[in-house]
């Protein structure tokens, strides 16, 4: 199956093009930036077209040159930048996916996989917070009411790809992710957003002493890259889902000890430490401390699309070590 995958070179969409490749499908990557870093062991396999997703002509043509039958839609830029130009941060989030549902359309196209977020919903309530808490369900409201740019563009292109799904019969499935972290997740590439697990690693492999005095019991639901490259190919290929919208996440919470202990024994040179009780609403620590003692239910994307999450943290620093060496990747210190 030919399928186009917008943003297919970056820290998402590379895990999806290669899982692609290697089940047998032929992934036309769709990106505007041409750095081939995280896929330079496949470079020569894959079909790559450089353009800027928001051109919807260019879109057309990729789609109708390469015969395209199905979209996987991840090409996007990140909160810090959406807040800093709201115009283009809607621009590229929100009327891009608009325009990829019509190019869908008039090619017919018959299933498109958006990349959604957690942003997406409102703020989350006590009773879903904290151990033992129930895990939020795709019900949950989502109106992040004051929350940021980002998250109204994924709302508005859920809606929106829903109303196309009603009005065309496009299948649409909108994949909300928890807190992503694995290779190429940094701040000079990524924005700073969900870094710290990445910043955490970062510092491991450089041996530069890290300390977070308190947080260690704090829990997270955070979810490995190619889990989430997973989710989306089992969205892209699964047969047609009753529902649209899917909650992707570990599946379990995860403490910030936790993943320090994992690191420390795939690397025991590691100079980490972390400290008891709740994360500091400061520094390093401010980008946990507003995702504390959530989890994703992801029962509906394991019943209708055959998810659930392979990678615990210590698997996934495992597999994370594997990538740096096989890819050559440089360590480039957040900070």
């Amino acid at each position: 199956m030919n399928i186009l995958v917008t943003g297919g070179l970056g820290v998402n969409g590379c895990w999806v093009t290669r899982e692609l490749l290697e089940i047998g499908h032929n992934p036309i990557v769709f990106d505007i930036r041409p750095d081939f870093s995280l896929v330079s062991d496949i470079s020569n396999d894959i079909e790559v077209v450089l353009g800027d997703v928001s051109d919807s002509a260019a879109v057309l043509r990729a789609l109708k040159h390469h015969q395209i039958e199905r979209i996987c839609h991840l090409a996007a830029i990140y909160p810090d930048a959406a807040d800093q130009n709201p115009v283009r941060g809607f621009q590229i989030n929100a009327s891009t996916t608009v325009q990829i549902m019509e190019a869908a359309r008039i090619m017919e196209v018959d299933r498109v996989v958006f990349t959604s977020s957690i942003a997406a919903l409102s703020p989350i309530t006590p009773e879903y917070l904290g151990s033992g808490a129930r895990p939020i369900a795709e019900d949950f409201p989502a109106y992040p009411s004051g929350g940021s740019v980002y998250g109204a563009t994924k709302v508005a292109s859920e809606l929106m790809g829903l109303n196309y799904e009603r009005l065309y019969g496009i299948k649409f499935v909108a994949l909300r992710f928890a807190t992503i972290y694995g290779p190429g997740k940094n701040a000079p590439r990524h924005g700073n957003i969900n870094v710290v697990w990445n910043r955490i690693m970062e510092h491991a492999l450089l041996g530069k002493p890290l300390r977070f005095d308190k947080g260690g019991d704090d829990s997270y639901d955070m979810t490995y890259s190619r889990d989430v490259a997973h989710s989306v190919v089992l969205g892209c290929l699964a047969q047609r889902p009753l529902h649209s919208v899917f909650h992707i996440g570990s599946g379990r919470s995860h403490t910030l000890r936790e993943f320090v202990d994992s690191v420390k024994e795939i690397i025991p040179s590691a100079p980490l430490e972390v400290g008891p009780g709740q994360t500091e609403p400061t520094g390093l620590q401010g980008q946990l401390a507003a995702n504390p003692g959530w989890l994703f239910d992801t029962s509906r994307a394991k019943t209708e699309l055959g998810y659930e999450a392979q990678y615990l943290p210590r698997e996934a620093v495992k597999d994370w070590l594997h990538w740096l060496e096989r890819l050559n990747l440089e360590i480039v210190p957040s900070d």
